[in-house]
Parts: C-alpha cells; sequence; structure tokens
C-alpha cells in the first residue's frame, strides 16, 4: 500500500504530460494556416482555379503566381492579378484583384487554368508564348497569416500534356505548405519579385525602419 501513493502520483503526471502534449500539438496544428489551389473538374483546362483558406484564421493574400515551364527550357513568371478596369465601388474588387483578406473558409477566383497558362487572367498585356509550348505549371501564392511578421506561402504544380488534346494533372494530391521558418526566405523572395523594395532579404520586424535605404532621413 505504502507504494500506491508514488505510482499513482508518477501515473498522474504522465497522463498530464501526453494530454499537454496532445493539446499544444493541436493548438499548432490549428494555429498555422492551410492554403489550397483547388482545380476542380479533374484534368479540365477550363476549370477555374480557385486559392481556398482552410485555415481557422484569416489570412491577407500579398500575391499569387504561376511559373510556366516551357518546353524549350525556359521558364516564365506571371502575376495573377487583375488591377485594369476596377471600379472602387465594386463589391467584388478582391475577386478582381485576387489579394487582401481572405477568411476561414473564403477563397479567391484565379481564373481557368486555360487563362493562366495563356496569361489571360493576368495584368500582362501580351505574351510570346502559345498553349502548347507549356511543360510545367507552378502556382504559388504568399500571404500574411494572423499575427505573424513574415510571409507565408504555398506552392502547387501541374503537368500539362497535350496529347491527345490539353490535360493539366496534378503533381501531387496536396498543396505544399510553406510555413517553417526555413520557408520565409523563399516566400520573401516572391513578394519581393512583385513589390521591388529597395531592401531586400533581411529580416525585417514590424518596428523595422521605413527610412530610405541610403540612411537619410525624409523630407518634410
Amino acid at each position: 500500500m505504502e507504494y500506491l501513493t508514488p505510482v499513482s502520483s508518477v501515473i498522474t503526471v504522465v497522463i498530464w504530460i501526453i494530454y499537454l502534449q496532445l493539446f499544444f500539438r493541436e493548438y499548432h496544428r490549428n494555429s498555422r494556416p492551410y492554403l489550397v489551389f483547388h482545380h476542380a473538374h479533374n484534368d479540365n483546362p477550363d476549370a477555374i482555379c480557385m486559392l481556398v483558406n482552410m485555415g481557422e484564421k484569416a489570412v491577407h493574400v500579398q500575391c499569387v503566381q504561376a511559373v510556366l515551364c516551357l518546353r524549350d527550357g525556359q521558364q516564365r513568371s506571371i502575376t495573377i492579378t487583375d488591377f485594369n478596369r476596377i471600379n472602387p465601388d465594386n463589391e467584388l474588387i478582391q475577386q478582381k484583384i485576387r489579394q487582401g483578406p481572405v477568411g476561414p473558409g473564403g477563397y479567391l477566383l484565379l481564373g481557368t487554368f486555360r487563362e493562366i497558362l495563356l496569361g489571360s487572367s493576368t495584368d500582362e498585356t501580351h505574351t510570346n508564348w502559345s498553349i502548347d509550348d507549356v511543360d510545367q505549371l507552378e502556382l504559388r501564392v504568399a500571404v500574411i497569416h494572423g499575427p505573424s511578421k513574415f510571409p507565408v506561402g504555398a506552392r502547387r504544380s501541374f503537368t500539362v500534356s497535350q496529347q491527345p488534346h490539353l490535360r493539366l494533372y496534378p503533381t501531387n494530391i496536396h498543396t505544399e505548405q510553406l510555413v517553417r521558418r526555413r520557408d520565409w526566405p523563399v516566400v520573401r523572395s516572391w513578394v519581393e519579385s512583385e513589390l521591388n523594395p529597395q531592401r531586400t532579404g533581411s529580416d525585417e520586424s514590424d518596428n523595422s525602419s521605413q527610412q530610405r535605404a541610403n540612411g537619410d532621413e525624409a523630407r518634410n
């Protein structure tokens, strides 16, 4: 009997440790963003491409990109945004510019896959390739999640088949989530390619300087 009390105490401690591990694991998983590039209608190139926020918190979309690998070995990177012909009073402005906050369970329509492959769903005025030239497609998104100081992202790849007719096949059933610290430089480079800031590649924080790169004070 004299051993029952310490044994029961040890068992209680072990149970609490397991419970806390499960709690923090679940909290950590739920607090992370989870973004999905959705390809409806299987391999149909005329299907709508959707960016879906499956996380528990809202995200702010900074940029959406499509990287096209052409059959001659070249790559083309285009921005899936449309800043033209937008009425500021339009209630669907977020769907037009494909940026801004997306709540839990929300989504952005990115156009059809055919439009993305041709560059016609973007703000590009012309392209120098045809849809027959495209071999692979990679979709990328960079977002700000909750109070995080650093952008996180997601990407998904597709193979483009021309025979016997145009079809798209995903490389994986999952959208790759780039949310870890080691992924931050990759996602940051996507945003920098869009914004072309004077300062690049540094770990900026919410109190980082907004002075000009040469250190001069902004004139009043």
